[in-house]
């Protein structure tokens, strides 16, 4: 019905526009007249053609399957690299800052250097190691804390060499033996003050795996070290300057 209302409502305009052109071609005598009937008439019909015309019907959207293209900024997420893996010497350095704190009561850095050694084919048949192994040694350099008097000094560096043999020889089955040089501040003949190597501490795994550590004293470490070395001599204790 709506169709036919349209029709009617185009007719009323078209006789509007031939009626002002000249009303006697559909006979009706002046413009005025011509307005009257069929600007009523075209009113009219688009009244009833929009009461006839049922509601607009809009489709529903179409679901659209969400992937790794069409998430949301929310779900999104950035693809951040993969981590670095830590060389060994890192993991040392990370083991013995979390041991013994990064830095020294001086507000010193606590670890100097870590290097590390390959056993050659001679070393590892003079520790009994298979041909071919892959083991290390560790030379460890740190600043240690510093203290009022020489026994409570020595105390305080040889807790620290066993707090780092601790944390350093579970962190790779290949590290063979470490080496620690504990530094000082150390003033020369001239009178320059300088850090310098104090005391040496090594350790080998062989040795490190004898010790029941949650019963050693730190105390009994050098009198250990010295004995030991008769039996593996890459366990020694030393004392670089003259406390």
């Amino acid at each position: 019905m709506n169709d036919l209302f349209l029709v009617l409502v185009l007719l009323s305009f078209v006789g509007i526009v031939i009626g002002l052109i000249k009303p006697s071609l559909i006979k009706f005598k002046s413009r005025k007249q011509v307005l009257y009937v069929f600007g009523g008439s075209a009113i009219l019909f688009f009244i009833l053609f929009g009461v006839t015309s049922g509601p607009v019907q809009t489709p529903a959207p179409t679901p659209v399957a969400q992937n790794s293209q069409t998430k949301s900024p929310e779900a999104q997420t950035t693809q951040q690299p993969a981590p670095k893996p830590k060389t060994l010497e890192e993991k040392i350095t990370d083991a013995i800052n979390a041991s013994l704190g990064p830095k020294t009561n001086t507000d010193k850095q606590r670890v100097v250097g870590v290097e590390i050694d390959k056993y050659n084919a001679k070393m590892l048949s003079a520790y009994k190691y298979k041909s071919g192994a892959s083991v290390v040694g560790l030379l460890i350099k740190i600043n240690a804390d510093e203290n009022l008097t020489i026994n409570l000094q020595k105390g305080t560096m040889h807790d620290e060499a066993t707090k780092i043999a601790q944390a350093v020889f579970p962190i790779d089955q290949t590290i063979g033996d470490i080496i620690i040089w504990s530094q000082l501040p150390v003033k020369d003949q001239y009178g320059n003050i300088k850090d310098d190597t104090a005391i040496v501490y090594s350790i080998s795994r062989t040795l490190f795996n004898k010790i029941n550590w949650s019963n050693f004293n730190h105390s009994d470490l050098p009198t250990l070290l010295k004995s030991e070395n008769s039996v593996d001599d890459r366990n020694n204790y030393f004392e670089n300057i003259k406390f």
